[in-house]
């Protein structure tokens, strides 16, 4: 795989871009604050963000910037939310399949942020709820019929398969769940690496959605599957390498966050691989984003209520990694 860039400029790319990461933590959790505040909705814990897994995942930002920058506010926003009547009126709204239209986005989002409520802070109370959710997102993914699965692989939304696989194996991981773990892998060998010939050859650059679903499925293999497992198969359906820019405009309301969640997939190929090439991808997308304000800040409505915390993500994945 070509370099493209020299080693010398990444070193010195990587070093202010670890400069200037916690200025933009900060800047990103305080549009976050303000947009999980707010009531848009009758939910009793998650009302904020105009929908609920907005503010599912606006509660995992807030979690996460408060942890990596000490400032504790954020975090007393979240436990002032989370009272223990709000999250037994979420548990019964979710057992009444009230919030079955959040399969598979919004829970596969809600394990990732009890996963940082424990992992983070020692915090257990979104544990019923999760275990509900994951049994919920497990059925949704076995039962998914073969035209199902090609289908949901190719989403670049809400739909899209491959986030919900990466988020229930983080979540198998972390409960020790060897039953689930054995499931996934075998899922992920069968469906996810063997359907080439029913997706895209290679990487998309379709930028009117929020999920590249190439990237996200190449996150997944690499995540679930062992790397030299995983390494052959980018081989073969990336043969000549990896190179993207950022968008430099959003031409939807869903592509505003496109940079950050590319730059998921970046880190996740930098860490597998140790090859730069990836790790400036990763920081030139997070930092071309976070240049424009318009496209995550200024518009409540189109982008303000979602997009930083795709940003937060993104920055807490090199910090943490």
């Amino acid at each position: 795989m070509v370099n493209v860039q020299s080693d010398h400029y990444s070193q010195s790319a990587w070093k202010a871009f670890c400069e200037a990461r916690m200025d933009y933590l900060r800047i990103l959790a305080e549009t976050v604050e303000q947009s999980f505040l707010r009531r848009d909705t009758t939910h009793p814990t998650f009302c904020g963000c105009i929908d609920w897994h907005s503010s599912v995942h606006g509660a995992y930002a807030l979690l996460t910037a408060s942890r990596l920058t000490g400032q504790h506010r954020w975090a007393e926003i979240v436990d002032a939310a989370l009272t223990p009547d709000c999250l037994e009126a979420e548990l019964a709204s979710l057992r009444n399949g009230e919030l079955n239209h959040e399969i598979p986005y919004g829970f596969s989002w809600f394990l990732k942020l009890a996963i940082e409520r424990e992992q983070g802070w020692g915090n257990r109370d979104l544990l019923p709820l999760a275990a509900e959710i994951s049994t919920q997102l497990d059925q949704w993914i076995f039962s998914l019929p073969a035209g199902e699965v090609i289908y949901h692989l190719k989403q670049r939304n809400y739909g899209n398969l491959s986030w919900a696989l990466l988020n229930l194996w983080n979540w198998s991981q972390w409960k020790a769940d060897q039953v689930l773990i054995e499931k996934l892998l075998r899922f992920t060998r069968m469906w996810v690496v063997l359907l080439d010939e029913t997706l895209p050859p290679s990487y998309d650059k379709v930028t009117n959605e929020f999920f590249a679903a190439s990237l996200q499925r190449t996150r997944t293999i690499f995540t679930i599957l062992p790397q030299e497992e995983s390494w052959r198969w980018f081989e073969s359906f990336c043969p000549e390498g990896l190179s993207m820019e950022p968008i430099p405009t959003a031409p939807t309301p869903h592509s505003a966050g496109l940079n950050f969640s590319r730059a998921w997939a970046f880190w996740t190929l930098f860490q597998s691989t140790q090859d730069v090439v990836f790790r400036d991808l990763y920081l030139n997308h997070i930092a071309t984003h976070m240049e424009m304000p318009q496209y995550w800040r200024d518009d409540y409505r189109k982008h303000g209520h979602w997009v930083p915390q795709f940003g937060i993500y993104a920055i807490a994945l090199g910090m943490e990694g």
